[in-house]
């Protein structure tokens, strides 16, 4: 369900988990050392999916609960990033930082999806352990980049950051590996997927090339949404897309990077996949799981997973559900996990 709102609220608290290396460029966003904004500072992709009333903490014009204390004034939004300067938001604190992942068990990543690239390929967090160095000794793969001015290590841009960017002068690699679905003129992960893999564990964490997250449902090392369902895609842009830049919207924490663990098909799915997806989360660096599910079935794995997650400081948001709605519902029913629920915006030209 990536149109819909209910999550802005991982981010919120992915966002103060966070503090500060210096950034050089619009991703990472804000300034040095915090990562921070000045006061009415807003991203240029603030208002495209409605992500402004969604952050915001100012009420809308001619809101009919502009002086209703029990509504908030009318303040729909999470107080993350405003127009207004005469308001606190949690930009002003942070907007993140990249060495915070975020991991999302969901119906996997929308590779073909051009926006979503443009959105998500910086941000999506590469295994060091399942890849070689990156290096600059072919042409530039894509428009605009200086291959001489690319230096050592993994950050081969020095923009602070590892990350497909740094593959882009790798003459191993290219925009359109074979059997890639992902825009034949944009270096994304799934590349770096199809051109590195081996079929060697060579992080010795038990997932074999795991290279930019796993799919837990069909247990290979591609977590492609095949069947274009597209709910974990939103989930990811929901609190993860990159910020100030021409694509789609802004994420909560646009500095923070995500992990795509695909667990189901849908945001229906078999709670093992959950907890196996969890369990990995922690065990690979991950502080923030995100879940939209609703799943089939209530296990003890899954139970033991969420503990375990719990006992390593690795916070769980879950959702409640997509309609507004508190009712029964797993995993977010379950103990030790951060339970949030969705918000809609009123129709302001019908009786809201």
């Amino acid at each position: 369900m990536g149109g819909l709102p209910r999550h802005l609220w991982f981010v919120v608290l992915a966002a103060l988990l966070i503090c500060a290396v210096p950034a050089r460029a619009d991703f990472p966003y804000g300034s040095p050392p915090d990562y921070n904004l000045g006061p009415g500072v807003t991203p240029n992709d603030l208002s495209q999916d409605s992500n402004d009333w969604k952050f915001a903490a100012t009420a809308e014009a001619n809101s009919p609960y502009a002086n209703s204390g029990p509504e908030l004034q009318g303040v729909r939004g999470a107080h993350v990033v405003d127009a207004s300067p005469t308001v606190d938001t949690a930009w002003q604190s942070t907007v993140g930082r990249p060495d915070v992942a975020i991991s999302v068990l969901d119906s996997g990543i929308r590779w073909d999806e051009r926006n979503t690239m443009l959105d998500l390929r910086k941000k999506i967090r590469l295994n060091k352990g399942e890849l070689p160095t990156p290096n600059h000794d072919g042409p530039a793969l894509e428009p605009g980049v200086n291959c001489a001015s690319y230096g050592t290590g993994n950050d081969q841009n020095g923009d602070g950051v590892f990350n497909v960017l740094d593959y882009l002068c790798d003459s191993r690699v290219s925009t359109n590996e074979p059997n890639s679905v992902g825009p034949t003129d944009l270096l994304d992960p799934q590349d770096l997927i199809i051109a590195f893999e081996n079929g060697q564990d060579e992080d010795n964490n038990g997932f074999t090339d795991d290279i930019a997250g796993w799919d837990f449902l069909d247990n290979d090392n591609d977590a492609y949404d095949d069947v274009h369902y597209g709910h974990g895609t939103g989930e990811a842009k929901d609190s993860s897309a990159e910020a100030n830049n021409p694509a789609g919207q802004a994420g909560a924490c646009p500095n923070c990077m995500v992990i795509p663990l695909r667990v189901g098909d849908s945001f229906v799915a078999d709670e093992n996949n959950f907890a196996q997806a969890v369990v990995y989360a922690v065990d690979n660096g991950v502080l923030v799981v995100q879940e939209a599910l609703g799943t089939l079935n209530h296990t003890e794995l899954a139970d033991q997973a969420i503990d375990y997650a719990y006992r390593h400081g690795v916070a769980i948001i879950a959702s409640a559900a997509d309609e507004a709605a508190q009712h029964h519902n797993w995993p977010s029913n379950s103990s030790h996990v951060i339970v949030v629920n969705s918000v809609n915006q009123y129709d302001l030209a019908a009786t809201p």
